[in-house]
């Protein structure tokens, strides 16, 4: 594989996972409804409409995990060394 490869896969994982983040992040109220309590205290939603499904809601946690979690375990694997036998730096 090329030289470029792992760089290149990291970014796209991170770029995935930035905008699961900022979706998120964007559906707060959603969120909120999808991880409500009944005891005082817990998350509540506030006013205003319903926008997202909770499966979407669900969806977009798991993909902002597997960003992230993908990225560390791509930089596990060049830092540990195990990159070095599987990249052609001359291409």
């Amino acid at each position: 594989m090329p030289l470029w490869f792992l760089p290149a896969l990291i970014t796209l994982f991170a770029v995935v996972s930035l905008g699961a983040g900022i979706w998120l992040l964007l559906h707060l109220r959603d969120v909120a409804r999808v991880f409500r309590g009944n005891r005082p205290g817990e998350l509540v939603r506030g006013p205003g409409k319903r926008r997202a499904t909770p499966a979407a809601v669900w969806t977009a946690f798991i993909i902002f995990n597997a960003g992230w979690i993908a990225c560390i375990v791509i930089w596990i694997f060049v830092l540990g060394g195990e990159a070095n036998t599987v990249v052609d730096a001359k291409s």
